[in-house]
């Protein structure tokens, strides 16, 4: 058993106050903690300080408004794949919570904490005797980057199961902090840099997530070694065109530290851009030309499943 360092805990009942709190170099957020408390235990994160967003009530709950859903960012994926607006409006976004590791993880895992996950890479996301047998990784610790030791940064990827729909679905985040509240697209919440992947300040605190409701197709695969609890090989989301015109679109994620955004004007030419378009390194134990070439089959898979939805609609 790997055991936790100590820190102190600390329980803000506004985003504010957390985002005061979270100014401290050696500050984390927490909510679920399915992730933090393992890399902490991993010794990747040793903070002195947790803020909880269990007590924040701008967190919580999931209200319909104007057009929107807003989601609070504490809400678990275990709730927000149940709740009846997700399911009749937003099934992929449902669908993409239901295929985070376990039902179990599920019921303490929540959506804002998704959207913030740590990039990961094989290198990097192991206890701490494994790394410093191989002198750590350029992420942490070390000085180079084992998935390209002649390359210029982190290539740990993105691997969110819920970001790829979020994005197609034109998601925003809503951010607090003491400097006020903004607002910004999930698109633009990620960097192409596997150290520091987030677009957003360390004192800034994710209290909601806004989904427009609108008629949007659009759908969800995942691509694992085993049906359980393992992270993507490769993750996708396709959506159809809304209108004559528009372009067809897919999300490929956990291929780099950003999720790639592909259009095609037609249903067809969508997988083969995608797979042109992603350059997975080796950061899984699967290989990266395995992982390339599957990208290719989950995009026509995507595409399938829309094409006899509206068929089966007509």
């Amino acid at each position: 058993m790997l055991p936790l360092a100590h820190f102190e805990y600390l329980a803000p009942t506004e985003a504010v106050e957390a985002s005061r709190l979270l100014a401290s170099p050696d500050a984390r957020l927490v909510a679920g903690g399915t992730d933090l408390l393992v890399s902490m235990k991993h010794r990747l994160f040793e903070p002195r300080l947790l803020v909880s967003a269990r007590r924040i009530a701008e967190m919580q709950g999931i209200v319909p408004a104007a057009g929107w859903l807003s989601i609070g960012a504490s809400c678990t994926l275990r709730d927000v794949s149940r709740h009846g607006i997700v399911q009749q409006r937003l099934p992929a976004l449902a669908a993409a919570c239901r295929t985070v590791a376990t039902p179990t993880i599920q019921a303490m895992a929540t959506l804002g904490g998704n959207l913030m996950l740590d990039t990961r890479c094989m290198y990097y996301n192991q206890p701490a005797g494994w790394r410093a047998s191989l002198g750590y990784c350029l992420k942490r610790e070390g000085s180079v980057c084992h998935v390209a030791p002649k390359g210029r940064g982190c290539y740990a990827t993105q691997a969110a199961d819920t970001v790829p729909a979020l994005w197609l679905l034109g998601a925003e985040a809503e951010f607090v902090s003491v400097s006020g509240t903004r607002r910004i697209r999930v698109s633009d919440l990620y960097r192409e840099d596997g150290m520091n992947w987030l677009t957003v300040r360390p004192d800034e605190v994710l209290t909601r997530i806004h989904v427009p409701l609108e008629d949007r197709s659009v759908a969800h695969r995942k691509l694992r070694t085993r049906q359980a609890i393992d992270y993507a090989q490769v993750l996708v989301a396709v959506a159809a065109p809304a209108q004559r015109g528009e372009p067809w679109s897919a999300v490929v994620s956990s291929v780099a530290p950003r999720p790639i955004l592909v259009e095609s004007e037609t249903a067809e030419g969508l997988a083969e851009l995608s797979f042109r378009g992603s350059q997975p390194l080796s950061t899984h134990l699967a290989s990266a030309p395995w992982r390339k070439k599957m990208v290719r089959v989950e995009v026509a898979r995507a595409v399938d499943a829309l094409l006899r939805s509206h068929a089966g609609s007509g």
